[in-house]
């Protein structure tokens, strides 16, 4: 059952995979793969999907992909936020940090992914 507790989990989870998927080659990378791994699942959160995945894998052409798939309902769409709005940022945190990010429908949901440039 995905919780508010969700995004929290999977921080952690992406700091202790993320040195495994990059042998050792973390950097500065870490606090970015957290901010959208956070930002990601507390989407889903929010969109009342029960359940949650999160997948975390390096791609062939040497970036990370990061792919949060839900069930609930509702399409990511960036906000234009304004200075008094308590959230709606987290997508363009999300477009700033990666290198390319969009959501696909599934059979049920959708995956919303991001994929961030690996430093050399």
């Amino acid at each position: 059952m995905a919780t508010v507790a969700a995004p929290g989990e999977a921080r952690l989870f992406a700091a202790e995979i993320l040195p495994e998927l990059l042998a050792g080659q973390v950097g500065g990378l870490l606090d970015d793969v957290q901010l959208v791994v956070s930002e990601l699942v507390t989407n889903a959160v929010r969109a009342g999907s029960p359940t949650i995945r999160l997948d975390i894998a390096p791609t062939p052409d040497g970036r990370l992909a990061i792919r949060v798939t839900d069930v609930a309902g509702g399409w990511p769409r960036p906000r234009a936020a304004t200075a008094e709005d308590p959230g709606g940022r987290g997508l363009a945190l999300v477009s700033a940090v990666a290198s390319a990010w969009g959501a696909r429908r599934e059979e049920r949901g959708k995956t919303v992914w991001a994929e961030l440039t690996v430093p050399a």
